[in-house]
């Protein structure tokens, strides 16, 4: 959640945690074996007069799975969905 944010500002957020994240080794503390590089998939909406909180929370779930769906670790927007993919109506 980000009140106050531009939707542009909210996926220059949201691909900074992505490349943060994915920027780190994991290392197993106990014996400092290397397990590779996680990576993240964000979906990013806006709330717009008459959306519902479940509403809102459907169309950034869509985005999620959409960016799931075309490869991972990825960021994806509302406005990046075709149209009638948003629970938005």
């Amino acid at each position: 959640m980000l009140p106050n944010t531009a939707l542009r500002e909210a996926i220059t957020v949201a691909d900074n945690i992505r490349r943060a994240v994915a920027a780190n080794n994991i290392i197993k503390q106990s014996s400092g074996e290397t397990l590779g590089r996680l990576t993240v998939s964000i979906g990013v909406a806006s709330f717009h007069a008459g959306m519902t909180a479940q509403s809102l929370i459907e169309t950034v779930d869509t985005c999620l799975y959409t960016a799931k769906k075309n490869g991972r670790n990825r960021v994806v927007c509302e406005t990046d969905l075709e149209p009638g993919t948003s629970s938005e109506s």
